[in-house]
Parts: C-alpha cells; structure tokens; sequence
C-alpha cells in the first residue's frame, strides 16, 4: 500500500525539486487495466511525470500499437513526413542521421529518401524487421537507446519523435544523443507540451497524458535549460507542424468521444471536434499554446 506521504510529494526524477501530486489517472486512452497511476508536477521544472510506471512497461504496447503501412498508404497519409525532414535539412543537407523510437518507421523512410544514410532504434522486433525489409533501414531493436547510442558511430542528425516521453530515464537519453552527435548536428525532439491549452482545461482526461505509457511531459523551457548546459542550443521550435496540428485536433476530438482511442468517435463529435479546433487554433499556434512542440537543437562546435 502506497505510504500517505508518498502521495503528496515526490523528489523529481528530472530535476530533484519538489513535486506535488496532480492527478491519479487510468489507461484511459487503450483499457489494457484497471491499475490507476499517480502523475506528479514538479514545483520547480514544471515537468510531470508518472510515479507507477509498471514493471513490464510492454505489456502495455498491444500489437496494434504498431500499424505498420505500406509505401502506398504512407504516400497518401495526410500526415507527411516531409516538413519534419526539411526542418533538418536547413540545418544538415545529408549525413548520418539516427532515430530513437522510430515506431513502424516512417520518418525513418522520408529521411532515406531524402539522402539520409538512417539507423533506427526501436523497441519493437516486427517494426524493426519491417523497416529493414520495406524500406532498407538499418534498424536496431533495443529498448535501452542510450546504450545504442553510446555504441553507434558519431552522427549528424538524432531524431526523437514523440520518443521521449516514453523513456523511463529520459535525460540519459538525451545526454548519449548529446554524446553522439558531431559539432555542428542536429537534435530534433517532438513531445507533448504540458503548458499546451488543452492540457490546462482537460487534465487527466486529456488524451496525450496517455497514460502509463507517457512516463514524462516535460516543458520545452526545461529541455532548453538542460541541452543548454551542454551545449546544444535551441534553433527553432513551434507548435504549429502539420502533426501538431493533427494532434491539436485530437485532443479535443478524444475530449468529446467515448471509449478507447482504438474506436473511431460518433461522427458528430468529429464535426464539432474540427470546429472547435479551428477557433481554437489562433491560441494553439502560440509559441507553448499547442498540444505538442517539435524543436530543433544545434550542438556547438
């Protein structure tokens, strides 16, 4: 049984300041238990962070977590991969580019494309081996990149889409990126934004928590702070991406549905979904305001 104290406060893993309990939430977003988990905020960093992250953290990423598309879907898929990769190449034209959590992998494919040579680590055996046979990458099947990173040459890109918040210690994570990034790289980090409007109005409910599997939300302000002092320093950073977007909009589609997030919401609620993302979206595209930020850091020389 968990101690009373335990509950209202907790050092934070990110930063050591002092943190607050916000919220208990279950796995509202897939139902895989009926466990409810403890999401603290720090006072000091801002960032919140689950205090129950389950002992086998896998069984919580069913098979269909993974929905591999074939290179016609991917062609046709609204979300394109496109601006994500010309957001780094105005930085770093080609190299070595890694990325960390590539999911069924299709950043991983536009950035081949795009003249990349790519490594991608991925937890995930059957994404990796499909990754290597539909698309050519060279794909390493780990669920501990920072030891990856540390063994990989050095490179000119690291790519952590939607990642990192997934990564029971998120800033060795980033620290092996750090290390193995040439002078003059590129690390690009997509996350969830704690500080976004939705975030402020749902809380608990809203969908990006996604809890037990978000394991941190930490602000921008704090990942700044923290690649800063090692010197990497921000190039640019918005909430307003073409997947940014498409998240805005299912936050506040999944706030007004009933039921996992595997099945699709009354149609009606989707209209009303679209209408009042686009009211909302001249406070989301506020630097902080959307439902995630993509950032792009450059290492010094």
């Amino acid at each position: 049984m968990t101690a009373p104290t335990a509950n209202r406060s907790k050092p934070c893993p990110i930063c050591g300041g002092t943190s607050r309990l916000a919220f208990r939430v279950g796995d509202r977003n897939r139902n895989l238990s009926a466990e409810r988990f403890r999401y603290f905020r720090c006072q000091a960093c801002h960032t919140y962070f689950n205090a129950d992250t389950p002992a086998d953290l896998s069984a919580y990423y069913p098979a269909d977590y993974y929905r591999q598309l074939d290179v016609d879907q991917l062609d046709a898929s609204p979300l394109s991969e496109v601006p994500r990769v010309q957001m780094i190449t105005e930085l770093v034209p080609s190299g070595r580019l890694v990325e960390v959590g590539a999911g069924t992998g299709s950043f991983a494919r536009a950035a081949k494309q795009a003249g990349f040579e790519v490594t991608a680590i991925e937890m995930n055996q059957a994404s990796c081996e499909y990754m290597s046979s539909a698309f050519g990458v060279t794909a390493v099947c780990s669920d501990a990149p920072a030891e990856v990173l540390a063994q990989l040459p050095p490179s000119d890109v690291v790519a952590m889409w939607h990642s990192l918040e997934h990564m029971v210690e998120p800033w060795a994570v980033v620290d092996a990126a750090v290390s193995n990034l040439r002078a003059g790289g590129v690390l690009a980090v997509a996350m969830p934004n704690p500080q976004a409007i939705q975030f402020r109005l749902l809380r608990r409910y809203w969908v990006h928590v996604d809890a037990p599997r978000h394991l941190y939300l930490i602000p921008l302000t704090t990942l700044v702070d923290h690649l800063s002092e090692r010197g990497v320093r921000l190039a640019t950073a918005t909430c307003d991406d073409p997947i940014g977007r498409y998240l805005n909009r299912l936050g506040w589609e999944r706030a007004l549905a009933t039921g996992t997030i595997t099945e699709p919401p009354i149609r009606v609620f989707r209209g009303v979904a679209r209408v009042f993302t686009a009211l909302m979206r001249p406070l989301e595209r506020r630097p902080a305001g959307g439902a995630a930020y993509t950032a792009v850091f450059v290492k010094d020389g």
